[in-house]
């Protein structure tokens, strides 16, 4: 049996469809506006947002809903402004077979120029069955990361040289392949990323979990349990000191909600 991505929690309402026009929708509910300058844009939470292809934003009244107009894709990008950090809490979503959720990172290089910095993907793991977390090996090439967990806001762990493992993703474009970092049971609900250095060395993407759980290795240990994970690869010079965009795209994803989302300057 076909199985979606799990977003129990939101209600998704498509403003044509109730008669109203998007840009009223979006001026009516809290923190989102429509004077965004791209066509489709919107901003939510202060931030810029703009629909990726063959996707369209619309507001209700659990936040930004991300929808695809395609059925096969959803996706946006999120104009950062050279932040040095980003959190967005999204509406739960459980990793399922048919769907995959991607995240990429771009910084600011001292001269102005872009730099691709990291792309995550979380997906239920075959190897698994149980959600995971993804790291794409061609964005920097390195081999080995450091993995931290934390428990209302505290660290609760930290394991270094954790040697990501490859496999083939499940879901749309199955034989792609990515090197799986962790694997968790249940749901997770939001990302995160911050610039860390004194000169921005390194990009360190985030997963948050509505409740605690344990994450469970390459080599089949389980760490204590733990609401955030963060990944950091190690051995990685990057020159960008600031982060510029994030993109969301839900591969085989029919819509997903932000709910809230904090830049950090």
């Amino acid at each position: 049996m076909a199985m979606r991505w799990k977003n129990r929690g939101s209600i998704v309402r498509n403003a044509l469809g109730l008669g109203l026009g998007v840009g009223i929708l979006l001026a009516a509910t809290p923190g989102i506006a429509s004077d965004a300058k791209g066509e489709g844009c919107a901003w939510f939470s202060g931030i810029e947002h703009c629909p990726l292809e063959a996707s369209e934003l619309y507001a209700t009244d659990k936040g930004l809903v991300v929808k695809s107009t395609d059925g096969k894709q959803s996706g946006v990008s999120i104009d950062l402004k050279d932040a040095s950090g980003w959190d967005a809490w999204l509406s739960p979503l459980e990793p399922d077979w048919d769907s995959q959720m991607v995240l990429t990172f771009t910084g600011t290089q001292p001269d102005g120029a872009p730099e691709l910095l990291e792309r995550v993907i979380v997906a239920r793991s075959k190897e698994e069955d149980l959600g995971a977390l993804y790291v794409d090996p061609s964005v920097h090439g390195a081999s080995t990361y450091t993995v931290r967990g934390y428990n209302g806001g505290k660290l609760a762990f930290e394991r270094f040289g954790v040697k990501p493992v490859q496999e083939n993703l499940a879901g749309p474009g199955g034989s792609a392949q990515a090197s799986r970092l962790v694997a968790f049971p249940g749901k997770f609900s939001s990302g995160h990323s911050v610039i860390e250095g004194p000169n921005g060395e390194t990009c360190t993407p985030g997963l948050d979990f509505p409740n605690p759980r344990p994450v469970r290795f390459p080599d089949r240990t389980f760490s204590v349990a733990v609401d955030l994970v963060t990944v950091q690869p190690e051995g990685v010079a990057l020159k960008s000191r600031t982060l510029r965009e994030v993109t969301l795209q839900g591969v085989g994803l029919e819509s997903f909600t932000l709910q809230k989302e904090v830049r950090t300057p």
